[in-house]
């Protein structure tokens, strides 16, 4: 579960809506459940998540690749919701995505096999090379599911993930079109800003994923990502693209606290540059699948009304706007439920007022 709150902003008003606005059907369906994948002649089950639009397909396959938490409880810990932000905005534009935990992820079966090693005696090429593997048998389970097109397939990757990625598309596995690099890297320190164990060998071992591959691949940084920044990542694009790699660079600017949570937060910043990658590969660009317009709560003066620009251009599935006739208002959105939504944006809005209701509230995704 991820849940993201923005702190409730007061001003004076008048609530005259008689009920909340809803979207009547959501234009987007998720199904969570255990996918059946074989890695190295063995069956596994992983713990997998899919938002696709509402209808028949066939739909072009994007298989969103998760990034490395450190610490087994961490990994443990992790659910395949936590990418329902990433996976959703590639529903909108017609993908059937589908992000699934590889193995010692989450609920997921079978060993863990993706430790970077030692600081001072890294793995790299052997970590990337098994989440590759663990992917591709990900992308061959999910192009057999109920109208997906198996011959249209994008895998996009965040961190580690955008790492994986780029080895995939070394090995162009049947129907990959292209691969989208998100912030990718190895051997990272949070607690240490702009420190990466041995990075010329984590330049190196990228710089070995380009040889021989041809499949296009975008690569999305921003200029604020403590973990891997515009220098790194340009050292490992050269190094990629030398040894002959098909690789385009974006940096993009500041994105929110942290540039390394691009994927999940900087949505807008990436639509441009993504829609014209898929555009080039001739698959679905552009949001086709939009939410609905909502008006704002009447009389909710200026500060009302930028809060509620926030609470329309956030890409979470769930969220609510809560006023109160004292005087208070507030938003809340999650990747989990309409209710914890709701649920969140009146705890905020009673910060300033004992009274508080949802005026306004959307739901993108139907859970089946």
């Amino acid at each position: 579960m991820k849940l993201r709150l923005l702190p409730a902003l007061l001003a004076m008003l008048a609530a005259t809506a008689a009920g909340a606005q809803s979207a009547a059907e959501p234009p987007l369906v998720r199904s969570r459940f255990m996918l059946p994948v074989e890695i190295g002649g063995k069956a596994f089950e992983l713990e997998a998540m899919e938002i696709r639009p509402r209808g028949a397909g066939p739909f072009p396959l994007a298989v969103i690749v998760h990034g490395k938490p450190s610490g087994d409880a961490a990994r443990k810990a992790m659910t395949p919701q936590t990418m329902t932000v990433q996976a959703a905005e590639f529903a909108r534009r017609g993908y059937a995505a589908l992000a699934a935990l590889r193995r010692g992820y989450g609920k997921s079966q079978g060993p863990y096999a993706e430790s970077d090693g030692d600081c001072a005696a890294t793995r790299y090429p052997q970590a990337t090379r098994s989440g590759a593997g663990e992917t591709e048998a990900i992308a061959a389970a999910g192009a057999k599911r109920g109208d997906v097109d198996g011959s249209r397939v994008l895998v996009a990757g965040e961190s580690v993930g955008g790492i994986v990625a780029l080895a995939v598309a070394q090995d162009a596995p049947p129907g990959l079109k292209g691969a989208i690099n998100f912030a990718g890297g190895r051997g990272g320190n949070p607690a240490q800003r702009g420190m990466v164990c041995e990075s010329d060998k984590l330049v190196a071992a990228v710089g070995a994923l380009g040889k021989g591959a041809r499949v296009p691949t975008l690569w999305i940084y921003a200029e604020n990502d403590v973990l891997f920044g515009p220098a790194l990542a340009r050292a490992m694009l050269k190094a990629f693209t030398q040894s002959g790699g098909n690789a385009a660079l974006t940096v993009l600017p500041p994105v929110g606290r942290e540039g390394h949570a691009v994927f999940a937060q900087g949505t807008q910043a990436w639509a441009d540059p993504v829609d014209r990658f898929l555009k080039r590969l001739g698959l679905p660009t552009g949001i086709k699948i939009a939410p609905p317009s909502q008006n704002p709560p009447l009389a909710i003066g200026p500060n009302g009304h930028r809060a509620f620009a926030q609470y329309q251009a956030t890409a979470m599935p769930f969220k609510a706007f809560a006023v109160s006739g004292g005087g208070g208002f507030a938003w809340a959105a999650s990747t989990t439920s309409l209710d914890e939504a709701r649920r969140e944006a009146v705890k905020l809005c009673q910060r300033g007022a004992p009274v508080c209701r949802v005026t306004t509230e959307l739901a993108e995704v139907e859970d089946r």
